[in-house]
């Protein structure tokens, strides 16, 4: 979700559920753990090390570690030590040990590829953007890169971030000339917005019981999908995130904009078509799955 201003400083209640944030904590942290279980000894030792540098997973280890990372730079969005640089009266605050930079960066969870249903003028992705933090991150990335300890919860969390449909698109209208925000400003059920509603389709349970079960279900699933409709996920090991980017693009025009060129607002929402929640569910368990193994990849390649 795009910066709303939540919750306190980062401390340990780092498990606690949390304000939908593309995915939500419970997506997140399924992704990780998704990915951290298909790592190889080699790339695991190194990115368990690296987070073992981060001042704010010191106190933590190997996969504890990772899944806390997952949700990083989203709880730093109301964190009191970080500073929102995308405001033009941006007041930088002080520099901590241990982290390169204080900025929030909350412009880096995603891009709003813009596309219209009723022929209205689009604009432009601004940037930066989740695709280029992305490209430059896994370009850099590896154990010669100075800031990998700060870099690394970024690739994990942004790799999360572009496989929710709604972090790829912006759906510009009539009545929404300058985008929709990923969906941020059609609301769905009183007082939910589009994008809330995707980030939660998977559940919210953060426990670490949940979160493995979960993360068990969906790649089991996934899994026996592959291999029972190869065409359908052809390309899902690409550490590509353009690749990313366009797939969660392509999904969010065919899966998610389903239901006219409403908008609605928070006390009329948009009547959602039969069966859209269950697609929902469906094509977030499998972009999950997706994320997961494709982050696994990355990882693997940077760190042998």
């Amino acid at each position: 979700m795009r910066p709303l201003g939540l919750i306190a400083a980062f401390t340990s209640t780092l498990y606690l559920a949390v304000p939908a944030q593309a995915w939500n904590a419970t997506g997140h942290r399924v992704v990780a753990a998704i990915a951290y279980d298909r790592l190889t000894p080699q790339a695991r030792a190194q990115v368990d090390a690296l987070l073992q540098k981060h001042p704010d997973f010191a106190a933590l280890s190997g996969r504890e570690a990772f899944l806390a990372a997952s949700v990083w730079p989203d709880r730093i969005k109301g964190d009191g030590r970080f500073y929102d640089d995308t405001r033009p009266d941006a007041q930088p605050t002080t520099l901590l040990a241990g982290f390169p930079s204080m900025a929030r960066h909350t412009n880096w969870h995603y891009i709003d590829i813009p596309f219209s249903q009723d022929g209205t003028r689009l604009k432009p992705a601004k940037s930066p953007n989740a695709l280029n933090q992305l490209q430059r991150i896994l370009k850099i990335l590896g154990p010669a890169d100075a800031e990998a300890s700060y870099d690394l919860p970024w690739l994990i969390h942004l790799t999360g971030d572009v496989h929710q449909p709604l972090h790829c698109a912006s759906r510009f209208s009539k009545s929404q000339p300058d985008g929709d925000q990923g969906g941020n400003l059609v609301f769905v059920t009183p007082g939910r917005n589009l994008h809330a509603f995707w980030d939660d389709s998977v559940g919210t349970e953060t426990s670490d019981t949940s979160v493995d079960r979960l993360a068990a279900e969906i790649t089991a699933d996934y899994i026996q999908q592959r291999g029972a409709r190869p065409r359908l996920t052809r390309g899902y090991r690409s550490t590509d995130p353009k690749k990313w980017v366009d797939e969660g693009f392509q999904l969010a025009k065919s899966e998610v904009y389903t239901f006219g060129t409403e908008t609605g607002s928070r006390e009329h929402p948009v009547g959602l078509p039969a069966g859209y929640e269950i697609n929902a569910r469906r094509v977030a368990r499998v972009q999950m799955a997706v994320a997961g193994f494709r982050l696994a990849d990355a990882l693997n390649q940077r760190f042998k």
